[in-house]
């Protein structure tokens, strides 16, 4: 099965801890150039949901996103960044591998779901499609804003 990982586009940022920041005009513009990208790809009639954080900059991407797909837009708290400032590093990449290990249980090896979230979670996507366990150690990665990455999961 294939996931297809898109970090939120660019939002404008007000209060850098704000979760509810709108996209900013590139966010925009971005977002519209994968949802054209991805009208006109094979694997468009494969893609069954998306799933994304509730955060605005996430759910607003996805609608976007979802401009010539029609399919259903599933928040998903897992897909979050930290939920709290005690949560940990590794407890955030668990919370995301268990959002993915429900995803692949639910769909079929030839279907694809797309997951907007943030870029911090990135590494719970590449830790489960090499096989790598959640660590403190993990690095902190930086991905582009509205970038697909598609991630092919061996069930």
């Amino acid at each position: 099965m294939k996931i297809l990982y898109i970090h939120h586009g660019n939002r404008k940022v007000g209060n850098p801890q704000s979760q509810e920041d709108n996209l900013s005009e590139l966010g925009y513009r971005d977002c519209e150039l994968v949802a054209d990208l991805l009208n006109h790809q094979k694997i468009k009639s494969k893609i069954r949901a998306i799933y994304t954080s509730p955060f605005f900059r996430c759910k607003k991407t996805a609608e976007i996103i979802n401009k010539y797909l029609n399919v259903p837009i599933i928040d998903d708290n897992r897909l979050n960044e930290f939920n709290s400032e005690n949560e940990q590093w590794i407890d955030l990449q668990n919370r995301v591998n268990e959002c993915l290990d429900d995803i692949l249980k639910k769909y079929c090896d030839d279907d694809m779901v797309i997951c907007v979230t943030s870029g911090v979670n990135i590494v719970s996507f590449i830790n489960k499609a090499y096989g790598l366990t959640a660590s403190n150690n993990a690095p902190l990665l930086g991905i582009p804003n509205c970038c697909p990455i598609v991630f092919d999961y061996k069930k």
